[in-house]
């Protein structure tokens, strides 16, 4: 699922086709719905959000989102559209650079952290792929699985060349997204540590840990 396709999906769609100018403006409609949504998201969980607390988010009717949202299933797909181009477009940004491997991966896990606190704004709506509805949930895994080989041909990059050690690429590759999609589960808004700065601490975390020579003692075999 692209952002445009997206913002043009359920109730915003049409089988007369909008002029330019029109459709620009639902988009803009569609948009502004989605931020106040993930906010009141943010602030009662997804579960615990209705669409009458959207609409009160936006000082508007319930029944003026149904023009543009078939319910906030509809609008959580949206979210999650919107969030993987984002790091779909980060990573393609990265592939086709110039820089070495580990740049490239730590270029991209920063830009990754920055993603899922705009776009989720620091909510674990990343992890709610089980409220989407079949078809939703499986435009949301291909795209997962396309950011996922990505990241594992860069991990894989950099052991060629010399610059992490050998590794499991699918694990490694695991290992960081899991760890950055549970920053919803204890991120807060203006707690202390900005996006960059947790896109620099876990770049340098995963970073160190890919070019160990060695695993620590106690865990010696």
């Amino acid at each position: 699922m692209t952002l445009a396709t997206g913002l043009r999906s359920g109730r915003a769609a049409s089988s007369r086709r909008p002029s330019p100018h029109v459709q620009k403006k639902r988009d803009a409609k569609r948009l502004q719905i989605l931020e106040s949504a993930v906010r009141a998201f943010a602030a009662r969980g997804f579960h615990g959000t209705s669409m009458a607390d959207i609409a009160r988010e936006l000082r508007r009717t319930r029944g003026s989102l149904y023009y543009y949202f078939r319910d906030k299933e509809e609008i959580l797909a949206l979210c999650h559209a919107v969030a993987l181009e984002a790091v779909l477009a980060a990573y393609e940004k990265v592939r086709v650079s110039a820089l070495p491997p580990d740049e490239k991966l730590r270029r991209l896990i920063q830009q990754h952290v920055r993603v899922q606190v705009d776009k989720f704004h620091g909510t674990a709506l990343a992890l709610e792929l089980d409220a989407l509805r079949p078809a939703s949930r499986a435009a949301v895994v291909e795209g997962r699985d396309r950011y996922d080989r990505g990241l594992r041909e860069l991990i894989e990059e950099g052991v060629r060349a010399q610059l992490f050690r050998p590794v499991d690429s699918k694990l490694a590759a695991f290992a960081v997204v899991g760890a950055i999609n549970w920053i919803g589960r204890w991120y807060r808004p203006g707690g202390g540590a900005t996006p960059e700065t947790l896109g620099r601490e876990f770049a340098d975390l995963f970073l160190a840990a890919l070019s160990g020579s060695e695993r620590p003692k106690g865990l010696r075999r």
